[in-house]
């Protein structure tokens, strides 16, 4: 099949594309990032991109941002952020970005974050964090959005005691058809 080589409607495209990746279920995870320097206020929102690049010799993530955001300032201001995958839907909540008339607001309506270990504090419906370098060189811009990627310094459960049972129990919050789900048992093979 030939495809064409440029689509006479761009928006119409553009719909489609959201409606197909729309049915595709996609992890939810909070990014975080504080600019310690200026005392600003930690900046936080939710991304369902997020994914890893590589694990060897160094593992990588990477997610999307739309520009201009306030979280990625932080990123570039403090080189770092943690990521923290969600698994309570109203903390997922906590991280949406607020639509105002300048344009999209990053805020964090929790007291959620714990300011001196750079992360979300335990038990507020998070499972795992990932501390993380900020890797300039390989983030790439593409139209209205960034391709941030970071360099993992970290990772761990938020709660290292709970056991396999209690894992197996803690789903990870994934976004589908519009809607916060989690995720199923294993389809038979």
């Amino acid at each position: 099949m030939l495809l064409p080589e440029k689509s006479a409607d761009a928006q119409s495209v553009a719909e489609n594309v959201r409606s197909l990746m729309r049915e595709i279920p996609h992890p939810l995870t909070i990014i975080v990032a504080q600019d310690t320097t200026t005392g600003s206020p930690p900046s936080g929102l939710l991304v369902s991109s997020f994914n890893t690049v590589t694990l060897y010799p160094t593992p990588y993530v990477s997610f999307n941002l739309k520009l201009p955001s306030s979280t990625y300032d932080a990123i570039k201001a403090s080189r770092a952020f943690t990521a923290s995958a969600a698994a309570d839907a109203q903390l997922a909540k906590d991280f949406l970005m607020d639509k105002k008339a300048e344009g999209y607001v990053e805020t964090m309506r929790s007291n959620v974050y714990d300011q001196r270990g750079g992360m979300l504090k335990p038990g507020r419906g998070a499972m795992w964090w990932m501390r993380c370098r900020w890797a300039e060189e390989k983030s790439q811009p593409v139209g209205d959005h960034v391709i941030v990627v970071g360099e993992v310094l970290g990772a761990a459960y938020y709660t290292s005691s709970l056991n396999e049972k209690a894992r197996a129990s803690n789903k990870p919050l994934i976004y589908s058809d519009g809607k916060y789900r989690n995720a199923g048992p294993p389809v038979a093979e």
